[in-house]
């Protein structure tokens, strides 16, 4: 949302234009479209499920792109006895003394039972993507795993994450007609070169081929349906060593 404001200086206006963006959870599992918020805490559950599922006894988890913390914090309420630590280089550290901050998954000075990237690797680039694969198979112990969680950006949820995207939020869909009849189909749209704010473009079809270069996939989950992956809006890739 814009709002655009006049203020006088002599005999001039400057106009000023503030830009108001809603936090993260207003986007995800505080959105005001039912849908979006079931799909998105269903995404969370799943989430700490299968972390609780592949963590030993005492086990260590690393949250690569770590966000508020919120995934981390939700497991550590659940398993007291698991080691929390979190790769986060944009967002401040959250307050939860429990979990502890690295700059990336090179630092670490232990070998991780899990690690996870929930969200994180439709905004990376190619170069910073086969980084994250190729570190995360050197920090992981050898049956360890790594688990995926990326956004469905083809089939059928488009059109919902699209239609949500410009009536709650009023930002204009970043897809033209031509792209968005393509993503419907399961057809390639060009990514943008700034995958930062953006998940236009993004197949996980095509992340998936990049991990089976350094994993084994395990299994495939998706969220929040029991249906196929055109009429989902998540999936989780958990994946081990080779």
């Amino acid at each position: 949302m814009v709002k655009v404001f006049g203020r006088r200086r002599g005999r001039h206006v400057e106009i000023e234009a503030v830009v108001y963006r809603p936090s993260y959870e207003r986007q995800t599992v505080n959105s005001p479209n039912p849908l979006a918020r079931f799909a998105h805490r269903s995404r969370v559950t799943k989430s700490v499920a299968l972390a609780e599922k592949y963590l030993p006894q005492e086990g260590v988890v690393v949250d690569f792109g770590a966000g508020t913390g919120f995934f981390l914090s939700t497991l550590g309420d659940r398993r007291s006895d698991v080691a929390l630590y979190a790769v986060e280089p944009t967002m401040p550290p959250c307050t939860d003394s429990r979990i502890h901050y690295v700059p990336n998954l090179e630092s670490l000075r232990l070998e991780a039972d899990l690690i996870s990237a929930f969200e994180v690797c439709e905004h990376l680039t190619d170069a910073q993507l086969e980084q994250l694969l190729s570190d995360a198979n050197q920090s992981i112990k050898t049956n360890g795993r790594l688990i995926i969680s990326v956004p469905i950006m083809i089939g059928g949820a488009l059109i919902l994450k699209e239609l949500n995207r410009s009536l709650l939020f009023r930002r204009a869909s970043e897809y033209s007609i031509t792209e968005l009849l393509a993503g419907v189909f399961g057809r390639t749209v060009q990514r943008p070169t700034n995958r930062g704010p953006t998940h236009k473009g993004f197949d996980f079809r095509w992340l998936r081929e990049r991990v089976r270069e350094h994993f084994s996939i395990e299994a495939e989950i998706l969220s929040p349906l029991p249906l196929p992956w055109w009429a989902n809006s998540q999936i989780f890739i958990v994946s081990r060593k080779l």
